[in-house]
């Protein structure tokens, strides 16, 4: 294995594109919080509006 120094490794290219993976991991994260502020504000407005389900 080649000992690599500071200046070769300023010459590197490369590691910038985004991939697909990336992509659909910021969507999933995006979808995950979409979905949370759904819940979290249907929770909210049925409290508020006494629509809760009784837990007999």
């Amino acid at each position: 294995m080649k000992i690599v120094d500071n200046n070769e490794l300023d010459c590197v290219l490369g590691g910038e594109t985004i991939s697909g993976t990336v992509i659909n991991a910021f969507g999933n994260i995006i979808e995950l919080l979409l979905d949370a502020g759904r819940r979290v504000g249907s929770a909210i407005r049925r409290f508020s509006e006494g629509n809760l389900c009784s837990l007999d």
